[in-house]
């Protein structure tokens, strides 16, 4: 199982900038809150396994749940978001090489980017992309 996690609001989010690979946007209060609820929900879905972009905001992210978790989190630069002018199929590349080294047996929580989620998501189920909301997790079986 895969749970895709979209880290909490940054600074930039809020300000309605687009991140891209700028890694040093941090989370707002809200981003921390919202990181804190991806938390209990995570364990809910008893993940055994955290792996995030190394953006600062899906770091923050990650590093909230899996401390409640009581599990290190691992980064992985493939989950970066899209970069500016970055083909949609070098991102696919990225995401699909990033999620080979997953373990299929465990249940994975994956700390990324709206866009990288949205064409995740949609490539595992068929359905169209769909931009998750700060915070949310989408779960693929």
């Amino acid at each position: 199982m895969i749970a895709w996690l979209r880290h909490g609001q940054s600074t930039w989010n809020a300000a309605g900038r687009f991140q891209g690979h700028t890694p040093y946007p941090p989370l707002t209060r809200l981003g921390v809150e919202q990181a804190q609820a991806a938390a209990l929900h995570a364990q809910e879905l008893g993940i055994e396994h955290v792996v995030s972009s190394p953006a600062v905001r899906a770091r923050q992210t990650a590093m909230i749940v899996a401390r409640a978790l009581d599990l290190p989190a691992h980064l992985d630069p493939r989950l970066l978001e899209q970069g500016y002018l970055e083909p949609l199929d070098l991102v696919a590349g990225r995401i699909s090489g990033a999620l080979a080294d997953l373990d299929g047996e465990a249940r994975n929580l994956v700390v990324s980017h709206g866009d990288v989620i949205a064409l995740a998501v949609a490539r595992a189920t068929g359905a169209n992309p769909r931009l998750p909301d700060n915070g949310e997790i989408q779960v693929v079986p």
